[in-house]
């Protein structure tokens, strides 16, 4: 786990990010400073372990186990090749929320919440049926 300090990442809502090449989840100060609720920090933290899972299934670091079915894995595989940030985004450009690998780290959240700490987390409305399907 890393930390930074970006002026424009928070100007972008850039919380945390999981990095494949370096295999680490980095934080931004600046947010962590920010917030009155530590539970965003393990919202966050869920979400983004779960981008890490998903490089783990595509790149088949699970050799000989069947946890997630053959199409996902092509759809993430595709996904994370060709990933849309939602990183200054403006809020009606769709693509970055529409990820199949962003609605599952979303549900993936939501459900690790729910079992651990008893906390409903906030589903965007436009994707809320894709993300229950997941859970």
């Amino acid at each position: 786990m890393r930390f930074f300090i970006d002026k424009n990442a928070d100007n972008r809502s850039i919380n945390a990010v999981f990095s494949p090449n370096e295999y680490i989840i980095a934080f931004n100060e600046n947010w962590i400073e920010s917030l009155e609720n530590n539970l965003e920090i393990m919202v966050t933290c869920f979400h983004e372990s779960r981008h890490a899972s998903q490089h783990n299934v595509v790149d088949d670091l699970y050799k000989g186990t069947k946890i997630i079915d053959t199409e996902t894995i092509i759809k993430w595989k595709q996904e994370i090749s060709s990933y849309h940030s939602g990183a200054g985004v403006p809020s009606k450009d769709n693509k970055y929320l529409f990820q199949d690998i962003e609605i599952d780290a979303i549900a993936f959240a939501h459900k690790m919440m729910l079992e651990h700490f008893d906390v409903k987390t906030i589903i965007p409305e436009k994707i809320m049926n894709l993300v229950l399907e997941k859970l």
